[in-house]
């Protein structure tokens, strides 16, 4: 048994290390047309590109360690099956699911490793990444630029152009810069072409050929301007404290950040609803049963019933200032409970996930083996198909789950963990199929 243990452990090894490293492959090169077709002949040094690509390949090992593990398992028990092995060892005594045990300990083994690399590592290369990414807006926003597509990557100003220069990449032609504030249109410039120019301090839109339209606000004067050359000049460093500060995001957020991010999130929760409290004693209201989801219209009602209880209209106009400021004091709290509850569910998707995803592998382990048995075939290139099918459904229901529970529309933890269980329950019902 140790002989056929170390035979099945070797296999399984090997058939996983070529396609993790052709799965690794094909996600790699598909993020380098990616990367590389935006900061190609930018002047971007060799080095900073490679920096970048790396660390934006944490989440390629992430998923495709699952499903290397079902193309692995696939390949090993198809290849037993095909060479009729699995029918000698059941002739001498060997139960099939005695074979799955050195692969279910390798895949708990990886298991493991994962969940370890998804919440230390994984978060920390999202960070890095991230940094890389506004590092290389603060020195070249023009490559975050689209054809035909308005950004909003400037703050304060939307931007679209019709084409950029193939010759020098810096340069746009026929482009619209809005001008904002407050969300508010301030101006519009339109122009032939513009050449954008960067450095950490500011960005410098040289514009050729062109007007500018604006209103006056004081006396609502609308003003059109044509120019042959205008220099439009946006300083970064008025807007490092809001758009380019490096304020970690869910994803960047080790397990145990996230679990003391909450922590904190439930104990802020807690102050905000006994300043409610506080708020609603002076007005003599119940504070044993609150509903905070309808809290604003129960304040309005005992408003309004309090306010028909007083007489002298004096007395009227000094509640109905009280009454006001109250509210909208309260009405602050909550909505600051509630981006506070929403922050919560974010976090708790991205803590399950760390884990849902990486035992991932053991249930494509107890999918992949019975698909290999009967479809008895070895072939790297049949189990690369289903297993492709597998983790599109997979990776559609994981996505998927994640948005509907970030915008508090479905449990947090159902999102990340039924993914599973029906990819586990399709797979079983894919081999039955297939037995008949």
């Amino acid at each position: 048994m140790k002989i056929l243990n170390r035979y099945i452990t070797k296999e399984f090894i090997n058939s996983f290390i070529i396609s993790i490293l052709v799965i690794y492959a094909i996600l790699l090169i598909q993020l380098m047309i990616k990367l590389l077709d935006k900061f190609l002949g930018k002047g971007f040094s060799f080095s900073f590109l490679v920096e970048l690509l790396f660390y934006n390949t944490a989440w390629i090992l992430a998923m495709a360690v699952p499903m290397a593990v079902l193309v692995a398992s696939i390949l090993t028990y198809g290849k037993l099956a095909a060479n009729n092995e699995i029918v000698g060892f059941n002739s001498s005594g060997i139960r099939t699911r005695d074979l799955l045990k050195p692969s279910a300990i390798i895949s708990l083994f990886i298991t493991l490793l994962m969940v370890y690399f998804s919440c230390n590592i994984l978060p920390e290369m999202n960070h890095v990444s991230r940094k890389l990414n506004h590092q290389l807006i603060r020195t070249r926003p023009d490559v975050e630029f689209e054809e035909d597509i308005y950004s909003k990557l400037i703050p304060n100003h939307i931007i679209k152009f019709k084409r950029r220069n193939k010759l020098n990449k810096s340069k746009f032609h026929d482009i619209i810069i809005h001008q904002t504030s407050n969300n508010k249109l301030k101006k519009t410039i339109v122009a032939d072409s513009v050449i954008m120019i960067s450095n950490n301090e500011d960005v410098l839109l040289d514009l050729y050929d062109g007007t500018i339209h604006e209103r006056i606000t004081v006396n609502e004067e609308y003003r059109e301007i044509d120019f042959k050359n205008y220099k439009l000049s946006i300083p970064l460093n008025k807007f490092s404290n809001q758009k380019m500060k490096y304020i970690r995001g869910d994803r960047e957020l080790t397990y145990n950040m996230l679990v003391y991010a909450n922590d904190s999130l439930r104990k802020k929760v807690v102050r905000l609803k006994k300043k409610i409290n506080k708020r609603l004693n002076l007005f003599s209201m119940d504070t044993l049963n609150i509903n905070y989801s309808n809290l604003m219209s129960s304040l309005d009602k005992h408003n309004t019933d309090k306010l028909s209880k007083i007489d002298r209209i004096e007395e009227q106009k000094i509640f109905n200032i009280k009454s006001k400021a109250n509210k909208t004091i309260i009405s602050g709290y909550l909505k600051n409970i509630n981006r506070s509850l929403t922050k919560i569910n974010k976090n708790k998707v991205e803590i399950h996930k760390k884990f849902a995803i990486p035992i991932a592998t053991i249930i494509f382990l107890l999918i992949g083996a019975p698909l290999g048995i009967i479809l008895r075939k070895g072939n790297l290139s049949i189990s690369m198909a289903i297993s492709l099918m597998f983790f599109i459904l997979y990776y559609i229901l994981i996505v998927g789950g994640e948005q509907l529970a970030d915008k508090n529309l479905f449990n947090p933890i159902l999102s990340m963990w039924l993914p599973n269980l029906i990819i586990l329950i399709f797979g079983l019902s894919v081999i039955k199929v297939i037995k008949k």
